[in-house]
């Protein structure tokens, strides 16, 4: 009775994050996957991630600390309405120094099959401004993908914690409800009237207040 309540809950949710997001931002759940990992005989999904068109072509983005731990492992991806459907991605590079240097970066790209034909959202020109609506379609553990409506706050800081803030200061925040086992889904944002990814979400708060710590993309991603 208790999972079938939950389960309500949650399809009303989506439902109504859905009723107040552009069709773009809806359209762009076709370029959500789930990462798997091949790592010691054993197959686990462990991240959501966004399938982008990039100059070089497309590629698979999610965040560097899925991959940290094994980067020489093989990698899948997986629509999550048909997850036996996996498809090989291969490693092409990756940021992540650890918690204590996060503002570096936490990002990874995957290189897709040749002759990749599925849906891919293009990377943003530049970051939104604060009080800026974003979203993220994010499919924690493999479930299926749930919108997620937010609003950009501007950048985090710590005034009261030098060790915070050379760790996470300056990094972008979203005022968004957390979502455990997010890591890797891209943020998105209207630009020109298009839906694009402009960071990883790669964090967040589980507790009031809600929300969502962000990689920023590398420049060469943003045409930089």
């Amino acid at each position: 009775m208790e999972r079938s309540r939950w389960a309500v809950l949650g399809v009303w949710a989506l439902l109504l994050a859905l009723a107040g997001a552009p069709q773009e931002v809806r359209g762009a759940r076709e370029a959500v996957y789930n990462l798997w990992v091949l790592d010691g005989g054993a197959m686990a999904v462990i991240c959501t991630g966004t399938a982008i068109s990039t100059d070089e072509g497309p590629a698979f983005l999610t965040a560097g600390h899925c991959v940290a731990d094994a980067p020489n492992a093989r990698y899948y991806i997986s629509r999550a309405v048909d997850p036996d459907a996996l498809v090989r991605v291969r490693l092409r590079w990756w940021e992540f120094g650890g918690i204590e240097a996060w503002k570096d970066g936490d990002w990874a790209i995957f290189r897709l099959p040749e002759g990749w034909s599925g849906p891919t959202l293009p990377v943003c020109r530049s970051m939104p401004e604060p009080g800026d609506d974003v979203w993220a379609w994010t499919g924690p553990l493999g479930m299926l993908p749930i919108l997620r409506a937010g609003m950009y706050s501007g950048e985090l800081h710590f005034p009261d914690s030098q060790e915070d803030e050379e760790a996470v200061g300056g990094m972008p925040f979203v005022d968004i409800e957390g979502a455990p086992g997010s890591s890797g889904s891209g943020m998105l944002r209207l630009e020109g009237g298009q839906v694009c990814v402009w960071g990883v979400w790669v964090g967040g708060f589980t507790r009031k207040p809600d929300g969502a710590i962000v990689s920023p993309l590398p420049p060469v991603l943003r045409g930089q």
